[in-house]
């Protein structure tokens, strides 16, 4: 979970679904869900990479960014529309990759 400058509250969902070859199933495409905070009311969703697992955004609040350490991907969300922007892919080197996240503004 992250809580945005503006006030928006994203929420990472891991999902999974049956595999005949494993009784725990397998990662099913994860789901970033955004909330109001001060209205407590859910505001949208979008379809992420698999396990998010780190969340956090631009410091202005209008770009999110989900780690998700399955997919070795980072999904980079436009929070003012919901739509994806990009799927970075992380080279998860024999591990899975793509964990933890920091935003670092550029200098004006």
């Amino acid at each position: 979970m992250h809580l945005t400058s503006t006030g928006k509250l994203l929420a990472g969902e891991l999902r999974m679904e049956p595999d005949p070859v494993s009784l725990l199933g397998r990662h099913a495409p994860g789901r970033l869900t955004v909330f109001s905070a001060d209205a407590q009311k859910r505001l949208g969703e979008i379809e992420v990479g698999l396990g998010p697992l780190t969340i956090t955004s631009s410091s202005d609040g209008r770009i999110g960014y989900v780690a998700c350490v399955a997919s070795s991907t980072v999904d980079i969300v436009d929070l003012v529309t919901l739509q994806g922007l990009a799927r970075l892919d992380i080279a998860g080197l024999g591990e899975p990759g793509s964990h933890g996240l920091a935003y670092i503004p550029r200098p004006a």
